[in-house]
């Protein structure tokens, strides 16, 4: 019932009403927006970009509250032409790609799409883990070329590759234009909070303490461990992690927002 009643405060929300009130209620200056394309589901283009229309006319009204990224499946045949219009024309600031629905990040039809991406100066964010049927796709590796190939494009890893998240850590470290996000390790942070720390520390220690930025993966995992509680435990960090785990407030605050504001440019 509680899962279903912090649901609804989001949906619908044509406008973004509730979510820049949820935002206020969990101190959340800033959100990010994403529409997540899939060409297996049917959608033709004109669908395809009435929603991210949506989502960006969402934004638009948002007082630069929200930034709307771009849902573009790679595989659709005006993929590249697609992505340009929704930034140029609509005026979303990056994409966003979910490659477990069934395509390789480093594939031929997803470099056409990054060349755009990096001519336009936008960032990508792009699931990572073993959460779904068709992992194989998400796995962090697949990234590497992306990197190289496209260092104008800053590439954040949803989940820091979740169970691969060594993985992810070991190639940040080199990689400068590579980050992660926080989104669903909010979990951990209640159910074991000594090996979130011990997992935090690690990674910040590999990969760089600038590499880290706070996700949620909202609606949905807010709804298991509110936001505002997984803030609260992030904040608490240099005060309250286990001995022999150090974190620093500096660490903290660019977790929580200075480390997003240099790769969305706020």
């Amino acid at each position: 019932e509680e899962i279903r009643a912090n649901l609804s405060r989001y949906a619908p929300d044509p406008h973004g009403e509730k979510l820049l009130a949820r935002m206020a209620e969990d101190g959340i200056d800033v959100t990010v927006m994403v529409h997540t394309d899939n060409v297996d589901l049917g959608l033709n283009d004109e669908q395809m970009l009435s929603l991210n229309r949506t989502c960006a006319d969402i934004a638009a009204g948002s007082h630069r509250r929200i930034i709307p990224l771009a849902g573009v499946d790679p595989r659709r045949e005006k993929a590249p032409e697609l992505l340009r219009r929704c930034v140029e024309d609509y005026g979303m600031k990056g994409l966003k790609w979910h490659p477990d629905h069934g395509y390789y990040p480093n594939s031929k039809e997803a470099y056409a799409v990054l060349r755009v991406a990096q001519g336009l100066g936008i960032p990508l964010l792009i699931h990572t883990g073993q959460m779904t049927k068709r992992a194989k796709f998400a796995q962090p590796i697949f990234l590497d070329d992306v990197l190289q190939d496209f260092p104008g494009v800053k590439v954040i890893a949803a989940h820091m590759g979740r169970a691969d998240w060594r993985g992810w850590a070991a190639m940040a470290q080199f990689r400068r234009n590579l980050y992660g996000d926080t989104a669903m390790w909010q979990q951990l942070a209640v159910v074991n909070y000594e090996r979130f720390c011990g997992s935090l520390r690690e990674i910040l220690d590999t990969a760089g303490s600038d590499s880290v930025l706070f996700g949620s993966d909202g609606p949905g995992f807010p709804s298991l461990v509110p936001n505002r509680r997984f803030i609260q435990i992030l904040r608490d960090l240099p005060q309250k992690a286990p001995p022999g785990t150090r974190f620093t407030s500096e660490e903290v605050d660019g977790i929580l927002g200075a480390n997003a504001q240099k790769v969305f440019g706020l």
